[in-house]
């Protein structure tokens, strides 16, 4: 490999680093990642590369879905605005037919993107301490901890972590390696108080329990393991947000514990709104189930149910993907999202590769509850990785056939 492919590469590698953090930096690297494969990388079998993933060219196919809504939609402004952000449906799919990224720059891929979490870890992490000496006076504050944090959208975050904790457990790195980024990423899940984010860590953290448990049952491990559980209860009890987010989703499911629950957690964590929000959204696709209202048009048809029903709701989304897809472009929307998830999955079966199949469930897991795909960071990390794991199980396909001759 000569020196300009490098530049490539290393512009490849940066879209991974940058992906955690400012929003402005992801569209800016994929340019330069672009820029950089045209001039430096060798572009021999780009359109049969094209043709064998299937996965990436319905990428390709919902944002040509989301063209056509132009001509039916509601809110047609709100469609050319959703187009020029789903233009990285199309974008990142060439980036990485341009780059064409061996197993080797996966590989490198996928430990970049652990160690910017990590670094987005600490730096949140040492945010929050500063402010706690900073501004130790108002340290009270309800929501103190997540806003002395650094983050860019939570419940995204927390999907991100959640996939890094995927790559870090199930991959080739020292046992202390594992448990450190694992602890890391609880300590700030837990902090930002995802409900669904720290289920889907405990469900990931279970699975590897139960396939490494001979290795993992000792004196040592279970020390840890109880420090590490009385530091998270530890932290939650300490943080009335946190404290009242998880008592009342506790509350919720039959628990129990609503005398945990501050009367400002009762309002604040309603977690009886995505139900509003959600039952709205069925009414919508009810009357329009074919081909929707048009890309971006689903926040001013639900805020027109929530005024018509008497909902006191901000002009939000769906609160998930699969709804919010199906407002916006119907059915077909719905299937193109499922059809992706689908793709992926059967090969990650057929490669038996847990680690695919894993990230694909916590995607696909994150979308219940939240419409990832209406913001620039789901976005982005939604296309990255059904590129990434589309052609990590395209070059795994292309390594076996050639082992097989």
């Amino acid at each position: 490999m000569n020196k300009k492919e490098l530049i490539a590469d290393y512009s490849f590698l940066s879209m991974f680093a940058v992906l955690p953090f400012l929003d402005f930096l992801s569209p800016v690297v994929l340019v330069i990642t672009i820029l950089t494969g045209l001039f430096f990388k060798n572009q021999k079998g780009f359109f049969s590369r094209l043709k064998t993933q299937k996965a990436i060219l319905i990428l390709f196919l919902y944002f040509l879905m989301a063209i056509l809504s132009l001509t039916y939609s509601t809110q047609f402004d709100e469609t050319v605005t959703k187009l020029g952000r789903i233009i990285v449906f199309v974008l990142m799919p060439i980036a990485f037919f341009i780059v064409n990224p061996s197993l080797g720059l996966i590989k490198l891929a996928k430990k970049t993107f652990i160690i910017s979490l990590m670094f987005f870890c600490l730096f949140s992490l040492g945010k929050l301490i500063y402010h706690y000496i900073v501004d130790y006076e108002i340290s009270h504050w309800y929501n103190f901890v997540q806003a002395s944090m650094y983050h860019k959208y939570i419940p995204e975050d927390a999907m991100f972590l959640n996939t890094g904790l995927v790559l870090v457990l199930f991959g080739s790195f020292k046992k202390y390696f594992k448990l450190f980024c694992a602890f890391l990423f609880l300590i700030v899940i837990v902090l930002f108080g995802v409900r669904l984010g720290l289920f889907i860590y405990l469900l990931i953290f279970a699975y590897y329990f139960i396939l490494n448990w001979k290795v993992l049952f000792s004196i040592k491990s279970a020390m840890v393991g109880i420090f590490t559980v009385l530091l998270c209860f530890f932290l939650i009890e300490n943080s009335r947000y946190v404290n009242d987010k998880f008592y009342d989703t506790l509350d919720k499911i039959g628990l129990g514990t609503k005398d945990r629950v501050s009367e400002t957690g009762e309002k604040y964590h309603n977690i009886f709104l995505r139900e509003k929000m959600w039952s709205a959204s069925i009414e919508l696709i009810q009357n329009r189930p074919i081909l929707g209202y048009g890309a971006g048009a689903e926040r001013e048809e639900l805020a027109n149910i929530y005024k018509t029903r008497g909902y006191s709701i901000p002009r939000y989304n769906a609160h998930n993907q699969f709804l919010s897809s199906t407002v916006q472009l119907g059915f077909l929307g719905f299937f193109a999202i499922l059809g992706v998830f689908g793709i992926l999955l059967y090969n990650g079966v057929k490669q038996s590769n847990r680690v695919m199949n894993l990230i694909i469930l916590v995607m696909a897991g994150s979308m219940i509850t939240e419409s990832y795909l209406e913001i620039q960071q789901g976005l982005f990390y939604y296309c990255i990785f059904v590129c990434l794991l589309s052609y990590w199980q395209y070059q795994k396909g292309v390594l076996i056939k050639e082992d097989n001759l």
